[in-house]
């Protein structure tokens, strides 16, 4: 009977472990999530900034970026933003 109770031990030791690296793989996942999103809401902040301060300086550009902006796939909320600020 120890040996059935070790046998049950082990597999209960064994399965908690996987829990617990189960839950350290998901709180890595949202770390690494949280990092991209945190990076590409700054990139787009700074590359924005660029192009917009670019387009008030050349009128061609700002007619390009009016055109990339009009083919772009955007949400309503977002065409209507533009569209108030002139941008479409």
């Amino acid at each position: 009977m120890d040996k059935a109770n070790s046998v049950t031990g082990r597999l209960e030791a064994l399965r908690k472990r996987e829990a617990a690296l189960k839950a350290a793989i998901a709180a890595e996942q949202i770390r690494r999530q949280k990092r991209k999103e945190k990076e590409d809401t700054r990139l787009f902040s700074i590359v924005g900034a660029a192009l917009v301060q670019n387009a008030a300086q050349s009128p061609d550009f700002r007619l390009m970026l009016k055109q990339v902006l009009q083919s772009a796939a955007l949400r309503e909320s977002d065409r209507a933003f533009l569209a108030g600020k002139g941008w479409l």
